[in-house]
């Protein structure tokens, strides 16, 4: 007996459950970031990478490792509510976190130029000229890029990992 809620093949997409694992990813990334970037720089340091040019090192692989179990949560949140297609629920997981970011930097630089414009007269700090050639340019371009790929295999993991304990719930 099919209920009125039964789907022929269950592919539907579940959009709550890719919104509730959205805002668990969230949730996550919020409770976790300040924990991770202080493990991440304990374990640096007594490795002996402490100092002030390793911060940011410190601070990239704590982002880094943070954005991947936020997402990995989110993903498993999507995948065990949707009890389907956990890999697509937890990568739309992070393509809706993409969008909404990007609709806020958005809204920010339109928010910013009217900022700007009301600040005439003021005088603000110029962009520095010389900039020493290092492997920084390098390291923040990877390191951009893994940030953005990170949320979508985190997710798609997450995701085929809690659409398999979800179908095994009553």
């Amino acid at each position: 007996m099919r209920g009125r809620y039964a789907r022929a093949g269950g592919s539907g997409t579940s959009w709550t459950s890719v919104l509730i694992g959205w805002l668990a990813a969230l949730g996550a990334s919020l409770i976790l970031s300040g924990l991770v970037t202080a493990v991440v720089s304990v374990i640096l340091t007594t490795l002996g990478f402490g100092g002030g040019a390793e911060a940011g090192t410190t601070g990239l692989v704590g982002v880094l490792l943070t954005l991947f179990l936020a997402f990995l949560v989110g993903g498993y949140t999507a995948g065990r509510m949707a009890s389907r297609d956990g890999s697509k629920h937890g990568l739309l997981v992070a393509l809706l976190a993409l969008i909404v970011t990007l609709i806020l930097a958005l809204l920010g630089g339109v928010a910013g130029l009217g900022l700007i414009n009301n600040l005439q007269g003021v005088t603000l700090p110029g962009v520095p000229t010389e900039i020493a050639q290092s492997g920084l340019g390098t390291v923040l371009t990877l390191g951009g890029v893994i940030a953005l790929l990170l949320p979508f295999v985190a997710g798609a993991l997450g995701g085929s990992w809690g659409a398999k304990t979800g179908r095994g719930r009553p």
